[in-house]
């Protein structure tokens, strides 16, 4: 038999604490329960408290433990078991520290009669506005077993995602940094090599091999300049970036850029239809979804065509209009839409649109790498092939003129 601590309210919500022996952590919730004290945590009494050691947390909770949370809650919900019941399974089998301490802090918080949504509401940065939206549409309509299920597709969605996208830039990424390495090696190892050989001749040396030298000098001798050049650079743009005038100038132009541009219409569209079925699926009003579906938008561009299409429709005009305005949708969105709003089924036409962009986006990103790959070994190999021209050419014209 272990040692448990335990820390239980009663059924006026008066807090108790205390120590049982028990087998194990389920047969001690069991015995609080047949004192009916509903319980709020338990933890083994060890010599050495490790309780706060073990609330150290880096990196925010995963997505796993969250979509793991969302399927979880919705069998048991779905099955028939009390909320404060379900979450107390939770608690203990929580892997993640930081979820674990959240979901205590929900627990007692329901316990007090609030609501889940209100409970998640109160702890930043684990679920944004959408989900807990839908969490409190669930709750108001008697399903919230259907929107915890949707909700976990919708993370593992997002998750898979952004890890395709990532996948995607690790291999142009590496290609990039070897490529900095190497012309960063031959200015600072080989072109002053160059330079210690050729000043030992008298002959005039070509444009492009002074201009080599002159660079590496300058890098070797200012090169902490440089940095603090670039330094001053990265903080500058995000600066500007941070402001709501950079972050839109931004947004505008990275969609002119050829093919990241496309990936990125793609990908907002996808997640404005995604996220707006999903909305008005679970009984939300067309205003507060679309409301919602804006600020889940991390381009200006598309948020504020949405955000405009918004105040049209709350004045009684159809979405597909203004959607139909905008040069940043294109014109299968608003068709669609217009077929989704005469047929009265919106929230299914937007789930078949959002299927046909992801898989357009999943091909957009995995061709991402051929279409990168083949643009960076140019760059690397032209700029090799300069250094290399400019190291060699002086040795050509010195062996024309002995010959």
């Amino acid at each position: 038999m272990k040692k448990f601590k335990y820390s239980a309210r009663d059924t006026k919500g008066k807090v108790v604490e205390g120590e049982v022996e028990a087998k194990d952590v389920q047969a001690v919730a069991d015995i609080l329960h047949d004192r009916e004290l509903i319980v709020v945590s338990i933890k083994e009494g060890l010599g050495l408290n490790l309780d706060r050691l073990s609330e150290i947390n880096i990196g925010g909770v995963p997505m796993k433990e969250k979509v793991v949370f969302m399927r979880q809650m919705a069998t048991m919900v779905g099955a028939g078991l009390p909320l404060t019941r379900s979450l107390e399974i939770m608690v203990q089998q929580a892997s993640n520290p930081l979820f674990r301490k959240v979901l205590k802090n929900v627990l007692s918080s329901i316990q007090s009669g609030k609501t889940l949504a209100d409970s998640f509401r109160a702890e930043e940065d684990i679920f944004d506005d959408i989900t807990i939206n839908l969490i409190e549409a669930g709750e108001e309509s008697g399903n919230l077993e259907i929107i915890l299920e949707k909700l976990a597709v919708e993370l593992e969605e997002k998750d898979a995602l952004n890890s395709k996208i990532k996948s995607a830039m690790i291999y142009p990424v590496i290609i990039l940094l070897v490529i900095v390495a190497v012309i960063l090696m031959m200015m600072f190892v080989l072109v002053p090599s160059m330079a210690d050989i050729y000043s030992d001749f008298d002959a005039e040396l070509p444009f492009i091999t002074l201009f080599l030298m002159n660079t590496s000098n300058f890098f070797i001798n200012y090169w902490w300049a440089i940095l603090i050049v670039l330094l001053v650079l990265i903080v500058g743009i995000k600066y500007y970036l941070d402001t709501p005038k950079g972050k839109r100038t931004f947004d505008k132009l990275i969609l002119k850029v050829p093919v990241l541009g496309g990936i990125i219409t793609k990908m907002q569209i996808s997640q404005f239809t995604r996220i707006l079925a999903l909305l008005l699926g679970s009984g939300l009003s067309i205003i507060k979804a679309l409301d919602l579906t804006a600020q889940s938008l991390s381009n200006e561009m598309f948020r504020d065509t949405l955000l405009e299409a918004k105040e049209e429709v709350e004045k009684g005009g159809p979405l597909a209009i203004p959607i139909a305005r905008s040069e940043y949708y294109p014109l299968l969105v608003s068709s669609m839409i217009a077929v989704g709003e005469e047929t009265g089924e919106m929230d299914a036409v937007l789930g078949k649109v959002s299927e046909y962009y992801k898989d357009e986006v999943d091909t957009a990103t995995g061709n991402l790498s051929t279409i990168l790959e083949p643009l960076f070994l140019v760059i690397m190999g032209g700029a090799i092939g300069f250094i290399a021209l400019g190291v060699y050419m002086p040795m050509f014209q010195l062996s024309t003129a002995i010959g």
